[in-house]
């Protein structure tokens, strides 16, 4: 949040044009001439398919100028200036070779360039897609990455066909929190054997992990150990740096420190490449160059040939299916592009200037980012929030800033891959641990205890967090999702009963109002059943009323039961059950006849003797 706080700093005067990017949503037009076409499906599909929406750069091209790709220049330059260092980093966690992560950036910056519809937001590697790229594909060849990609952009896509985007609505904040607070805790449990200088380990979870590490501290390398540490205090230093020279006593100094700050990654692993290959240069042992901590290795330079992901693969001289590759990835096929557009959504809406985000066009950007990226060997992707900040703050003005970002990974990977053998692991263990460290939330705690927090928010940041440290991501999201459904089905499925006395008209006599909540489904029969007949016995005189004003939903069980319990409150005395304010689509389905009162239900004729 330094970021934020230094863009509050630096922008106390107007800031340049702005090109405005459409993000009109095609069913909230106001063209009459065009109502009976766009309600229909073929117009629909037409309109979903209308190149002006789904390439949203063919709309404000057309406006774009000097002054905006000066703008676009700069945050594009800084943004990749932050990004390779964290792409490098990200593959890491994914347990991949370092070029893969630049493959991603590069992928994913270029084709948002085309198809996104929020300037600010960098497609790439996260932590998140990186962390369950590793749950999934751990121990398999790089082809089930790519795969896990390939077919996780096919899901975004069908989610966006099918306007989708509506599903991230059953992650609650708490959730989400806890999903990211722990997600944080994992990362950086993984990353303390490479910041200590020690061997890797089978990943056996977070308190495995963690519990691995401790158990072998004496066996700790002092060189990485050092390095680590070092580059740890050093990126804190830079973050606060801006707040040396607060703006309004020099603006030039504080937005150069303030740059500075924000290019702080970059300069750390630069200044710890420099250092180890001064080290290794400088020092032999018997002819063979050392350094004093473990360095990253050799990354393969260039982009990749175009190769269709589909395709099979030998794994120990037996040939696996693409169909067989699907099987064993599971439910990483789901969860996967889930938590993508979760993040990218929630992403795209607190950066958008006018607040409004095209959640479908969304889903087809980040679908074909990682579509067109798997066909690049590129691992998962989705929308970082870190790098989405850096670029709000530098000023990005369209989304043409990814082009140069894309650029400067294209020349990372042309041009610096051969120095990149030097980076130091416990360097890039540093800047990994210093950027999930903002993800930890564990203050939501002490937010969800107060009002007006539920307690089921309580229990499903708890439970979502406890499970997500002891059987994994994958299982703790669902699990926080199942109880942060509690309330809301509670409030659904059971339903709630109010009762009161009422006045109807035409009438001077007082009825026993009783109200159902929100709606009436079979499982909530019992407990409106029990209201009303707890009234007909209390007061077997006073007529009962039931006012469907508040009913949302009705279905076959409950309109079943209404007539059951109408024949029930006539047998008791209380004369017929009457309903008030009730829909008319209602009173056909539950054969409702219309009275002065109200309506009431329907008796079949006596059948005369005679």
């Amino acid at each position: 949040m330094e970021e934020a706080e230094e863009l509050r700093a630096l922008r106390q005067e107007p800031s340049g044009r702005r090109i405005t990017i459409s993000r009109e949503d095609p069913n909230d037009r106001k063209d009459d001439s065009h109502t009976t076409t766009t309600s229909t499906r073929w117009g629909t599909l037409l309109e979903g398919l209308d190149p002006k929406r789904r390439l949203p750069i063919l709309t404000w091209i057309r406006k774009y100028d000097g002054a905006d790709a000066l703008s676009d220049l700069i945050a594009g330059v800084t943004l990749g200036l932050t990004m390779i260092p964290q792409s490098i980093a990200y593959a890491t966690i994914a347990g991949l070779p370092s070029q893969y992560g630049l493959y991603a950036a590069f992928m994913g910056s270029l084709v948002y360039v085309f198809c996104g519809t929020v300037r600010e937001v960098s497609i790439g590697p996260t932590s998140l897609m990186s962390l369950l790229t590793l749950e999934y594909t751990a121990g398999r060849p790089v082809q089930y990455v790519i795969v896990l990609a390939f077919a996780a952009g096919l899901v975004e896509l069908a989610m966006g066909a099918f306007r989708l985007g509506f599903l991230v609505c059953f992650i609650s904040v708490p959730v989400t929190s806890a999903f990211t607070s722990a997600t944080a805790l994992i990362i950086i449990g993984a990353q303390l054997g490479n910041l200590l200088g020690l061997p890797r380990t089978v990943d056996g979870g977070f308190f495995a992990t963690v519990w691995s590490v401790l158990s072998r501290l004496a066996d700790s390398a002092a060189g990485d150990t050092l390095l680590g540490i070092g580059c740890i205090v050093l990126l804190l230093a830079l973050q606060y740096l801006p707040r040396l020279v607060p703006a309004t006593r020099s603006r030039p100094v504080h937005r150069a420190l303030w740059y500075v700050s924000l290019s702080r990654n970059a300069l750390v692993v630069l200044l710890s490449a420099l250092l180890a290959h001064h080290l290794v240069t400088s020092n032999t042992d018997g002819g063979k160059a050392t350094a004093p901590f473990r360095l990253s290795g050799r990354i393969e330079p260039g982009i990749p040939a175009f190769e269709w992901p589909v395709r099979d693969v030998t794994v120990n001289g037996t040939t696996v299916t693409f169909p067989q590759m699907l099987v064993e990835l599971g439910s990483g096929l789901v969860l996967v592009p889930l938590v993508a557009v979760l993040a990218n959504v929630a992403i795209a809406k607190a950066f958008a200037s006018d607040g409004v985000v095209d959640a479908t066009q969304e889903l087809f950007a980040l679908g074909l980012c990682n579509v067109i990226g798997s066909c690049f060997r590129a691992m998962p992707t989705t929308g970082a929030f870190t790098r989405s900040a850096v670029s709000h703050a530098s000023g990005v003005r369209t989304p043409l800033a990814g082009l140069y970002s894309a650029l400067l990974a294209l020349l990372a990977l042309g041009v610096l891959t051969p120095y990149f053998y030097y980076i130091p692991r416990a360097t890039l263990a540093a800047v990994l641990i210093a950027a999930v460290a903002s993800m930890l939330d564990l203050g939501m705690v002490r937010r969800l205890a107060r009002p007006p927090a539920l307690r089921t928010d309580l229990l499903a940041w708890t439970v979502c967090f406890a499970v997500c440290l002891v059987q994994g991501v994958e299982v703790g999201l669902l699990c926080g999702m199942a109880v942060s459904l509690l309330e809301p089905l509670r409030h659904w499925v059971g339903g709630s009963v109010s009762t009161s006395g009422m006045t109807l008209a035409d009438s001077d006599a007082v009825h026993r109002c009783i109200r159902p909540e929100v709606g009436l489904l079979y499982t909530g029969v019992d407990r409106l059943r029990t209201a009303v007949l707890a009234e007909a016995r209390r007061q077997p005189a006073l007529p009962l009323v039931l006012d469907c004003e508040r009913l949302m939903v009705l279905d076959y069980s409950a309109a079943r039961a209404l007539r059951e319990l109408a024949d029930e409150v006539a047998r008791y005395g209380a004369g017929p059950l009457v309903l008030v304010n009730v829909r008319p689509g209602w009173c056909r389905a539950l054969e409702l006849h219309q009275t002065d009162e109200g309506y009431v239900f329907k008796r079949p004729e006596p059948v005369s003797n005679g």
